[in-house]
């Protein structure tokens, strides 16, 4: 086990004192540990958001490459979102 010197911000160590009284964690050890771990989840989440972004863009990239895109502009944009509004108002 390695032990760290961490600066928190006085709410910070506010809520991890909370944390603690509320019976839910024992030291300072135990709700930096479940933070820790929570984080870790978070970035495996978002590691897999950004390879699946890649991925989609790479299709993207590949699709132009061999021809197989649409061209338009913000003219015709225009012109299909109020096409279709009028439909959803009709």
């Amino acid at each position: 086990m390695t032990t760290l010197r961490i600066t928190f911000q006085d709410e910070d160590k506010s809520f991890i004192e909370t944390a603690i009284k509320s019976g839910r964690y024992l030291t300072e050890s135990e709700v930096v540990a479940d933070a820790l771990a929570e984080f870790k989840i978070h970035e495996e989440i978002r590691k897999r958001r950004f390879a699946d972004l890649k991925a989609k863009i790479q299709v993207g990239i590949d699709q132009a490459d061999s021809g197989d895109f649409v061209e338009f502009n913000a003219e015709d944009i225009k012109a299909a979102g109020r096409k279709r509004l009028l439909e959803l108002v009709a």
